[in-house]
């Protein structure tokens, strides 16, 4: 379903080079272009046919898996011996069973399906632009080429970045939570002022680590907004000084998959960095799953009637 509605969302620029390309001058040309005009609009509408089909399909299958997850989760660590409970805290386990696998369902339809699906679209694009001509095609794959490293390299920065913002962000709950649960102590021995400096200061190690998140995150957008106008220039130049004649639609269908590339790299770029939470979501989750201690709990011996 991926391939078929990628390739159809890359296929309407081809069809509009055609378009570009057509003798004007023969007698048949209404008939031709009511011909693209069909096809633009088949192509649109079965692409939106397979677009919902996909997504029900990927949707339902997803929500029995996190359902199976959950229920399997929730089993597995009632069945934890007390020195496992003990390395946990009870903040850590609801989140665990809560957020943790509500994030897996973004991972799974929200973030893996969709980059996937961008990857298979600019593919398509680059086939479509060799197809059209290979030395303006050479130039554009260039240019995407950078585009992605450049996206790959600030990703994996920003995945580090958010790890440690999540680790920030477990300690600063760990430490709401015994402060919760020790609420009379602090009120018995006057230590509201310290627990409050305690936890401002884990605020203000989280904020700092934000801002830099934020900084690295837009960051790139110029330079791939620089390396894809160099990229739109060469073609243009290219076209313009060779000696042999290319048509104004392999031109405009180059520089069109050229310029929409930028969007899927993007998309690629900021699901990536929001599906490093969910990644560590999974993580965690499978660190409980993979616990080798459980109580057997048909160990104990059954009383009928406990006497007073």
């Amino acid at each position: 379903m991926l391939l078929i509605c990628d390739f159809l969302s890359a296929l309407p620029p081809y069809i509009v080079k055609q378009v570009v390309d057509i003798d004007f001058t023969k007698e048949d040309i209404i008939q031709t272009i009511l011909f693209f005009i069909c096809i633009y609009t088949f192509i649109h509408l079965g692409r939106l046919i397979f677009k919902y089909i996909r997504d029900v399909v990927i949707n339902k299958t997803i929500c029995k898996i996190l359902k199976d997850i959950r229920k399997t989760l929730f089993n597995k660590i009632l069945n934890f011996k007390m020195i496992t409970f003990n390395k946990y805290n009870s903040s850590e386990l609801y989140t665990r069973l809560t957020s943790d696998v509500d994030n897996l369902f973004d991972l799974f339809f929200g973030f893996l399906y969709k980059i996937l699906s961008n990857i298979l679209y600019i593919a398509f694009m680059i086939v479509m632009m060799f197809v059209a001509n290979i030395n303006l095609a050479i130039i554009g794959a260039i240019t995407v080429i950078i585009i992605s490293i450049i996206v790959y390299k600030f990703t994996k920065i920003l995945g580090n970045i958010d790890n440690e913002i999540l680790k920030k962000r477990d300690k600063e709950n760990k430490e709401y939570s015994e402060l919760y649960n020790k609420s009379k102590l602090t009120y018995l021995f006057k230590l509201q002022n310290i627990n409050i400096n305690k936890m401002n200061e884990l605020f203000y190690s989280e904020l700092k680590t934000r801002r830099k998140y934020i900084f690295i995150h837009h960051f790139p957008y110029w330079i791939i907004a620089i390396v894809q106008a160099i990229g739109i220039y060469a073609i243009i130049h290219y076209a313009l000084n060779i000696n042999v004649a290319i048509s104004l639609g392999a031109i405009y269908l180059v520089l069109n998959y050229t310029k929409e590339c930028k969007g899927p790299l993007e998309e690629i770029c900021n699901k990536l960095e929001e599906m490093q939470t969910c990644i560590n979501s999974y993580k965690r989750i499978k660190v409980l799953l993979n616990e080798k201690e459980e109580e057997n709990i048909e160990s104990g011996e059954y009383v009928e009637k406990l006497n007073r």
